[in-house]
């Protein structure tokens, strides 16, 4: 399978779906009890931000809107500092910053 910028592009929507449905009706603090979830989703943040590490290198010219040094930034902070991670931006970054991540990948359908 070529990997192009639609192949990461769907990856990256493919992994917030999966964060949605494991947060589905969690509250904070249900989020914060339930390791699981939280190991789940650090999980797929890792591998948005791999995938769009890759989606830059292929196609950064279509994709400016897409902050990529935001998306690296939590994937390098998870993977080498797993113990270190706060709790709350994971949330808020779940809350806030994929919904909109969602958004901006779904317009650039091909």
């Amino acid at each position: 399978m070529r990997k192009d910028s639609e192949f990461y592009r769907l990856e990256i929507l493919g992994s917030i779906r999966k964060i949605e449905t494991y947060v589905d009706s969690m509250n904070i603090g249900q989020f914060y009890d339930d390791e699981r979830t939280f190991d789940a989703c650090c999980m797929q943040l890792q591998h948005i931000g791999e995938c769009g590490t890759k989606l830059r290198l292929v196609d950064s010219d279509d994709f400016r809107d897409v902050p990529f040094i935001l998306m690296t930034g939590l994937r390098n902070r998870i993977s080498h500092d797993y113990a270190g991670i706060d709790e709350q931006i994971v949330w808020n970054t779940i809350q806030h910053s994929l919904p909109e991540l969602k958004r901006t990948l779904q317009r650039k359908a091909s």
